[in-house]
């Protein structure tokens, strides 16, 4: 195969869809992007309909993925590469799925053409396919998929048939999400890595206001949460405190404390915060973000104070500093990616 003639930022035509919705799987997993791209000369001209496309796009929804981008393409090798660079370079998409071009056929070549995009080639993916697709049908050993990096994209090749693509997806779904926690998070997420759920996020508009609950907040590098008070160029940007903390006052008090109530930009569910060591790094949602300090005063007029004769916030609440953006919502999940020792920072 010649060289791929590769174009970043090229205008799209045909049948792209552009489009960002939420989604989320039954455990509240975080949400990734990802691209799917249909290849194949019949269905890029209309003269029969893509079922594999919009099946693999289901499965992803299904398991909490965003699918940002759809297109169907012909066998052409440089217009694949195309393709592949645009999700990759340009949408920054973190999963990119291919349908098709995968067999024996001249006209084949969605491989040749993954392979001359890669910057790193990921063999056990097809490897995983390949086996279960033997434990169904001997002819499984015949698939060419591969699979590989480039930049903060992971690249998948599957079958073109509906069918296959779905059982070869299916066997590989779960591995590829740790995969693109490993690759967005600079290979440092690690299986037995503590996590948390993110019970609710909260903002306030102004200082001394009560935080209140929101959907979704943005978290932004070097100042913190997009429309909270407490942002700004300083340590204190995100506040955290964990919902075993709320528990040991709710017993004491005879109302029923709510997300925001102790100040706290986020509210988490599974990590003992307050015995992470400053310069711990954690990956809030998708943002990266390093605790800065723990705990810290109280305010003199606090109502949960003076109601239960404690607060939790001066001794279990945490800070962090935000170093690259991202987004977190209830049900995204909070990851310890390294702690000081780890990093070479002082502890």
């Amino acid at each position: 195969m010649k060289d791929c003639k590769c174009t970043h930022g090229h205008n799209k035509e045909g049948t792209a869809v552009m489009h960002n919705q939420d989604h989320f799987d039954h455990k509240g997993a975080h949400r990734y992007s990802a691209a799917v791209i249909t290849v194949s000369d019949k269905a890029s001209r209309g003269e029969r309909e893509d079922t594999s496309g919009p099946a693999l796009s289901r499965i992803l929804s299904e398991y909490g993925w965003d699918v940002i981008y759809k297109n169907i393409v012909s066998d052409d090798a440089d217009r694949i590469c195309m393709e592949l660079t645009h999700c990759a370079d340009k949408l920054g998409a973190a999963l990119i799925l291919t349908s098709g071009g995968t067999g024996f056929s001249p006209r084949d070549v969605t491989p040749e053409a993954t392979m001359a995009v890669v910057e790193r080639v990921v063999p056990g993916i097809p490897e995983a396919m390949r086996a279960a697709s033997m434990k169904i049908t001997p002819h499984g050993c015949l698939s060419r998929v591969v699979a590989g990096i480039r930049k903060k994209s992971l690249i998948v090749n599957l079958p073109g048939s509906e069918k296959a693509a779905r059982e070869n997806l299916l066997s590989v779904i779960l591995p590829i999400r740790h995969g693109v926690d490993m690759l967005l998070s600079d290979g440092s997420a690690d299986c037995g890595a503590p996590t948390a759920r993110i019970v609710a996020v909260c903002i306030s508009e102004r200082k001394g206001q009560q935080k209140r609950a929101v959907n979704e907040v943005s978290l932004v590098a070097e100042y913190g949460i997009e429309g909270d008070a407490h942002a700004g160029k300083w340590h204190r940007q995100v506040s955290l405190l964990g919902e075993e903390s709320v528990a040991k006052l709710q017993e004491r008090i005879d109302f029923k404390l709510k997300p925001g109530d102790f100040a706290e930009n986020i509210l988490t569910r599974g990590l003992t915060l307050y015995e992470l060591p400053v310069g711990t790094r954690l990956l809030v949602g998708n943002a990266l973000c390093e605790v800065t300090q723990i705990g810290k005063a109280c305010h003199e007029d606090c109502a949960i104070r003076k109601a239960a004769g404690d607060c939790v916030m001066p001794r279990e609440g945490i800070f962090v500093k935000v170093l690259k953006d991202g987004t977190a919502r209830e049900g995204d999940s909070v990851r310890v990616v390294s702690k000081p020792m780890e990093e070479g920072l002082p502890g």
